[in-house]
């Protein structure tokens, strides 16, 4: 089992999340309390860099899931970004992605988190 390490990155409207190493049941919970932890209030949008994830358990999926439906009920929304291969097959074959929002890369995460930011009348006014 490899550990697991975090750094976050605070921009405004989002939290950058970006984990190293293998989730799985026995660390679960420790991404549970990072993304706790790392929000600003309950509503704020989070992006979870998986790039250096190189193993994702039923356990991590389930903290991803109740991670974006805690965000959801609270106007924020969960994205992911850049998930390792073995990451986005297991994603994939869970059909998990059909649930999250997931990305090619970290920039179009935070780009996807900031439109839900905006107001709804100046994303009308764009179009």
């Amino acid at each position: 089992m490899l550990h697991l390490t975090f750094a976050t990155q605070r921009l405004p409207g989002v939290s950058v999340i970006s984990v190293a190493g293998e989730i799985d049941t026995a660390n679960a919970g420790l991404l549970d309390r990072h993304i706790q932890q790392s929000r600003r209030r309950p509503g704020e949008h989070v992006v979870i860099d998986l790039s250096e994830a190189r193993f994702l358990g039923s356990a991590g999926l389930r903290v991803l899931l109740n991670t974006h439906t805690f965000a959801r009920q609270h106007g924020g929304a969960l994205h992911l970004a850049a998930p390792h291969p073995k990451v986005a097959g297991f994603m994939d074959v869970t059909q998990a992605n059909t649930v999250l929002h997931v990305h090619a890369t970290v920039q179009e995460a935070v780009l996807a988190a900031l439109q839900q930011s905006r107001p709804a009348e100046e994303t009308l006014t764009q179009a």
